[in-house]
């Protein structure tokens, strides 16, 4: 049995490296539950199929296969597996494995009807429901895997398997499924979604909705959350994520009482569940979320304040929750049912920062993160004048944003969004040029000027950063992230040789802030070792620049064996800032 990881993408979840997405425990778990032995069960991500050839090493009975992104993305830690992909996988195997069974699962749900009709012209099975249910079933039919793909599939009136699991089901799979996490290239750097319900909690939906898919919410137990992390943290796991769900503050709220489309949210589920998860888990070393809802909190201030303050006293430093604004746009908060007005955003955006923008090994504990969206309804060219001039506002107010996401629409048969667009009531995104060449001018405008300003605030020259894992390299840097939520990427000159042995090693490390660019913050190894130096690298000391660090190797003869003390006291001469971290603030320099 092979569980095969193209990685997935959505606004309520996400598996790509670091992550390993739910869908895949959740899918191992539910072949354990069915009688299939843990030590039948392989797991393999896209990424290693690539590298292997595009082949299997063994054959495999059964392969399920998890798929599909429902938003675009741009991937450090891994590259996501294509629709084109998925079918040259199925065509393949076929060929060399006739009687091998494939399942699809995941997003890939969702796809157009032509690659539906292909994939199962192909011979694999695209679950429209949850994959695990089907796989359950699978693993526990008294026959073959041949004869239970006859049974279930070839004899089925619908080819649609639409059949959904339960949060009893789920709390069965989670628990036994834990196992993956010691099959991931990535361990023990791995960072594990955690989901707590899935569908929406609002009474009206975005126009591009997917998650209303999933229809009413259904809410997980508490105990069942904890046992998973519990036995997760068994097996030495660290790092975790509530990360499914589309509004953590709506965990468990007041479903009897609405505003503004709103549940009320109530502060004592969330003091459950984070004060759980750190019973279960006690020494782990990430506690980061995704999603909440900015119009929730303008709604109720006053439950949002203690929940925002019970999370940052569970959390992790450097947590990022993401606010899906879309537009600040009337015409298009009209047009799309879109959660809150720009005033509404802004409040939010101050009860978060009430909190949150404390420090702590200095990051802030907790920062709002804004997604924008481009191809909706009622856009124009006014659109992205109003999105530029909320963010600057925001900006010049004092208030801390971690980051901003700027993607255009992927429109979903049967969202709204797609209905007003094939009646012409919207258009689709790219068909005006002018609009296009607008988005693209003001996207390029925020990145220089509102970005790279939040990116300084955030992370002030000398602010360390702990557990950088360095993932690649690109134009004479490597490029690192920490382990977190919406981790900010970190340029380090390939001069830079102790990260050199990191980046071999595949382990992380400190480094220290030494600027900000757009959308990614430069860094070098800490503590610093300046004799393991380049002179790109030693350059980028605060205070130095090229012309000193060209000096430096003159004077000194640094590749000849100067001592740690004679460089510091020549750094010093020059004006480097050597100064000692403070360990309640972002230090303004660093230590040698």
């Amino acid at each position: 049995m092979l569980i095969l990881d193209f990685y997935v993408d959505e606004p309520a979840c996400f598996g790509v490296p670091p992550y390993l997405s739910p869908y895949c425990r959740y899918a191992a778990g539910a072949l354990v539950a069915g009688g299939i032995p843990q030590e039948k069960i392989q797991y393999l991500t896209v990424d290693q199929w690539r590298n292997q050839g595009k082949t299997l090493s063994d054959d495999h009975e059964l392969i399920l296969l998890v798929a599909g992104t429902t938003v675009p993305g741009k991937y450090l830690g891994g590259r996501i597996g294509t629709v084109t992909e998925v079918l040259e996988f199925i065509r393949f195997q076929k060929k060399q494995d006739p009687s091998c069974t494939i399942l699809l699962g995941g997003p890939i749900r969702y796809a157009d009807r032509n690659i539906q009709d292909e994939i199962r012209e192909l011979g694999a099975y695209l679950i429209r429901g949850d994959l695990e249910v089907y796989a359950e079933r699978m693993a526990s039919y008294p026959g073959s895997i041949k004869e239970a793909a006859e049974a279930i599939f070839e004899k089925s009136r619908y080819p649609v398997y639409s059949e959904k699991r339960n949060y009893e089901q789920v709390d069965r799979y989670a628990s036994r499924g834990a196992f993956l996490t010691e099959l991931h290239p990535n361990r023990p750097y791995l960072i594990l979604e955690l989901e707590t319900y899935r569908g929406c909690t609002r009474d009206v939906f975005c126009s591009f909705c997917t998650e209303a898919f999933y229809g009413k919410p259904e809410f997980r137990s508490l105990d069942g959350i904890l046992d998973e992390v519990q036995e997760l943290y068994g097996m030495g796991n660290r790092y975790f994520r509530l990360g499914r769900q589309a509004d953590l503050m709506t965990y468990l709220p007041n479903m009897n009482d609405f505003q503004n489309s709103f549940p009320r949210p109530i502060p004592d589920s969330l003091e459950q569940l984070y004060g759980g998860i750190r019973a279960a888990a006690p020494d782990l070393k990430l506690l980061h979320l995704d999603n909440i809802n900015p119009g929730l909190i303008s709604t109720f201030p006053d439950e949002s304040r203690k929940i925002i303050e019970i999370i940052c006293k569970y959390n992790t430093a450097g947590d990022t929750a993401a606010m899906g604004m879309e537009s600040a746009d009337p015409e298009v908060i009209k047009k799309n049912d879109l959660k809150a007005s720009p005033e509404e955003i802004k409040r939010a955006i101050e009860i978060v920062n009430e909190f949150g923008a404390k420090r702590d090994q200095g990051l802030p504990r907790l920062l709002p993160g804004l997604n924008l969206l481009h191809g909706l309804a009622g856009e124009s060219e006014k659109t992205f004048e109003y999105n530029y001039k909320f963010l600057k506002d925001i900006l010049d107010s004092g208030l801390l944003l971690r980051r901003i996401n700027i993607r255009q629409t992927v429109t979903y048969r049967n969202t709204r969004l797609d209905r007003m667009q094939r009646t012409g009531e919207s258009k689709r995104p790219g068909k005006s040029e002018r609009i296009h060449q607008r988005f693209i001018y003001y996207r390029d405008k925020i990145r220089k000027e509102i970005d790279h300003a939040f990116l300084l605030k955030n992370f002030p020259v000398g602010t360390l950063l702990h557990e950088v894992i360095l993932e690649s390299t690109n134009e004479g840097y490597y490029l690192g992230r920490p382990l977190g939520s919406y981790p900010v990427t970190v340029k380090i000159p390939l001069d830079d040789r102790q990260a050199a042995q990191y980046f071999e090693n595949k382990t992380p490390m400190t480094c220290f802030v030494t600027g900000a660019e757009e959308r990614s913050i430069r860094g070098l190894t800490f503590p610093l070792q300046v004799s393991r130096m380049g002179s790109i690298a030693f350059s980028q000391i605060p205070g130095i620049g090229r012309k000193a660090s060209s000096r430096l190797f003159a004077d000194l003869g640094l590749r000849k064996g100067n001592s740690e003390s004679e460089i510091q006291n020549w750094l010093t001469e020059q004006g480097a800032r050597l100064v000692p971290a403070d360990s309640e603030s972002p230090a303004t320099a660093v230590s040698v």
